[in-house]
């Protein structure tokens, strides 16, 4: 019979990345309950009290924290990558122009508002995610339908309305901070841990740089700033060396997204400037027009780019900017961002564990993935191993490979009307 996630613990044995004090546990076990993580020890350890007997699954592979994306735009995620016919020197310098509207805007539009559309939108776009190995990413209002943010109710955690108690909502805007300083102070004050906000994307062009001005405007006449520990600055390309150290100051942190960034500015943020002051950095695939399609793309782009500046970040921190990083800057990390004890059980599986596991995970592909579990509860992955689990679920092909998809049991699934991936494409 499958195990009943809901009702019964059942452990996972394999190579476990931590990404805390325990480190990396060669051949390890990793004990869930209720959709919880009760312990994680040495596989040939004894198992805590109320787990003698219970279900053990060989994963064969390395277990990983679920990948946590700080920044995106769920609903635009069946749109294909634009052809950015320029670099643009601003977000505004391209919002307004035909060619963004006819590829982006009006098909958005478009799926947003053709009835059954929006429920199937949420769908795709929340399977994209899982198959890419994210359990939490953050996007979810379109202007567009503003109703579909309530559509958005589980299969995949977000940031903004999450369904779990001790998860604390960000707050997030799209739009240039307030010109009213005490206000805007005012809100990321009011916001309990995170305020996610476009801050000064775009290019310095030696003479107007409105794009820096988004930040600089921050700066009082007396020199203070309208700054606050739960700014999280997304995209910030704009910014220098000496304006991250303000942000350092204030204790506020970054969201990078560099290939959107490199496809519609040319440039990406200063992250050595960023690392050197002391920022925080978190990952974020921005959305499918110009973005990776999902963060193990996104951590290929980070590390090019690390690279080219010299092997700026090892790749344990590449790994960091996907689960401890993101879950500090939510004040999560109570709850996620590494695997131990009291921590919900978001996990995924990449096969291999013979290579450094760092490197492992930055290198892996889809078809790397072979289980992705959101609150204890298997949502994809190989047959052998889905098949302990659920008797039936969705056939999705993934490269050469078969992978199941459960998508049963899920807060939001009546909203969905039990839609399955192959009918919301």
């Amino acid at each position: 019979m499958p195990i009943d996630t809901l009702n019964e613990p059942y452990v996972l044995e394999g190579r476990i990345v931590t990404m805390g004090p325990q480190g990396v546990i060669d051949e390890g076990a990793i004990y869930i309950r209720s959709g919880q993580i009760e312990a994680v020890m040495d596989v040939n350890e004894s198992s805590p009290a109320g787990f003698t007997g219970v279900s053990r699954i060989k994963t064969g592979g390395t277990i990983y924290p679920g990948l946590i994306e700080l920044h995106n735009h769920l609903s635009y995620n069946a749109l294909p990558l634009w052809k950015v016919p320029r670099k643009y020197l601003h977000s505004g310098h391209w919002q307004g122009t035909d060619e963004y509207k006819v590829a982006v805007t009006k098909p958005a539009m478009v799926l947003a508002n053709t009835a059954g559309n929006a429920e199937a939108l949420v769908r795709y776009v929340e399977c994209r995610c899982l198959l890419g190995g994210v359990t939490t990413s953050q996007g979810i209002t379109l202007q567009a339908n503003s109703g579909i943010r309530k559509l958005y109710k589980g299969l995949v955690r977000n940031v903004e309305a999450p369904t779990v108690d001790g998860l604390t909502p960000a707050k997030a805007r799209i739009g240039a901070p307030d010109k009213d300083l005490d206000a805007y102070l005012g809100k990321l004050k009011d916001a309990p841990n995170c305020y996610l906000q476009h801050l000064s994307e775009g290019i310095n062009d030696g003479t107007h740089n409105t794009a820096l001005k988004q930040f600089t405007n921050l700066q009082r006449d007396d020199g203070s700033w309208a700054l606050f520990k739960s700014l999280c600055g997304i995209h910030s390309t704009a910014l220098k060396a000496e304006h991250f150290q303000v942000m350092a100051q204030h204790k506020g942190s970054l969201v990078w997204s560099p290939l959107s960034n490199y496809l519609l500015y040319g440039e990406t943020t200063d992250v050595k400037a960023a690392k050197e002051a002391g920022v925080p950095i978190a990952l974020g695939c921005d959305w499918a027009p110009s973005g990776s399609k999902n963060l193990l793309g996104e951590l290929k782009v980070a590390s090019i780019v690390s690279e080219e500046l010299g092997g700026l970040f090892s790749p344990r921190e590449l790994c960091e900017m996907v689960t401890t990083t993101p879950a500090a800057i939510l004040g999560w990390s109570d709850k996620l961002g590494r695997i131990e004890k009291g921590k919900l059980a978001d996990l995924i599986v990449i096969d291999n564990t013979t290579e450094d596991p760092y490197e492992q995970l930055v290198t892996a592909r889809e078809t790397s993935l072979t289980l992705v579990v959101i609150g204890g509860i298997p949502r994809v992955g190989q047959t052998r191993l889905m098949r302990k689990f659920i008797a039936g679920g969705e056939k999705v092909q993934v490269g050469p490979s078969t992978r199941i998809l459960d998508l049963t049991t899920t807060p939001g699934d009546a909203d969905l009307g039990g839609l399955t991936l192959w009918g919301a494409r």
